[in-house]
């Protein structure tokens, strides 16, 4: 069954076309990661299916039509995590991860021991326990973007939905932070559909890719089947080469243009 499902979504921002009737099928408990160059339409596919752009088509989370479904209830099937969220400066990490717990809470709003203990892990996950009194405003954009992942993992949903989860990180905590999310995937059945500027980990990390292009979905498969050297020449416009990390996945590497003759040493 899929987790995740789209049928011919379609989603146009100020009267502009940007998805043209994408399809997308997630397996549960797989990683899907969305490939493509700029302004090709992976952000606006995520914030469709989180329910937070209108489109038309079909979007199914977990057997259920996310446009019928009440807020609180999504928050239960998926978590979002934006490319740039938006922090309150003043609010400390503490507070901001134990948002997280919002859609679990009763009809009062008030916190329980448990809710307290789940966003406490989740803070020591993401290596933040030594920051939950500090305030938002004085955290470097690295330490937000693991703030905001924090929240998602507090949320507790069987989908995450991360957008360019490791912008701003550095390779360690890039690192990290996806292994921490495979982790969760593999452990937990957690589903995640990500998408990723970096090609070769998207290739270490998903199962499944899908190449958007214009706002349509030109190649879909695994990571040696969609990310060869003349899809990504094309598409990218950019010179590749392509080599196998020796485990079956794809590393792209940039290359140089060759000098010309009798050019410069």
């Amino acid at each position: 069954m899929s987790a995740v499902k789209a049928a011919g979504v379609r989603v146009a921002l100020d009267r502009k076309p940007i998805l043209h009737g994408v399809d997308l099928a997630v397996a549960a408990g797989s990683w899907h990661a969305v490939l493509g160059p700029n302004g090709a339409g992976k952000s606006t596919l995520l914030r469709a299916i989180a329910g937070i752009l209108p489109y038309a088509g079909e979007i199914q989370v977990g057997g259920q039509d996310v446009a019928r479904l009440a807020a609180k209830h999504r928050a239960r099937l998926l978590a979002y995590v934006p490319q740039q969220p938006q922090l309150p400066g003043d609010m400390t990490v503490g507070e901001y991860v134990r948002l997280g717990r919002t859609p679990h809470l009763g009809y009062l709003g008030v916190e329980s021991r448990d809710d307290r203990a789940v966003a406490e892990r989740a803070l020591h996950r993401l290596d933040l326990a030594g920051f939950a009194a500090r305030r938002l405003g004085a955290m470097s954009g690295g330490e937000r973007q693991r703030v905001v992942l924090a929240r998602a993992l507090a949320q507790q949903a069987g989908i995450l939905l991360l957008d360019e989860p490791t912008t701003a990180l550095d390779l360690g905590h890039q690192q990290q932070v996806l292994d921490l999310v495979d982790e969760l995937r593999a452990t937990e059945g957690l589903t995640v559909v990500s998408t990723l500027h970096d090609l070769s980990l998207a290739a270490q990390y998903a199962d499944e890719l899908t190449l958007l292009v214009g706002g349509e979905a030109v190649a879909r498969g695994s990571a040696r089947e969609v990310l060869t050297e003349q899809r990504v020449a094309e598409h990218y416009g950019a010179r590749v080469r392509v080599f196998d990390d020796g485990e079956g996945r794809p590393v792209v590497h940039l290359t140089r243009p060759r000098p010309s003759p009798g050019g410069p040493n």
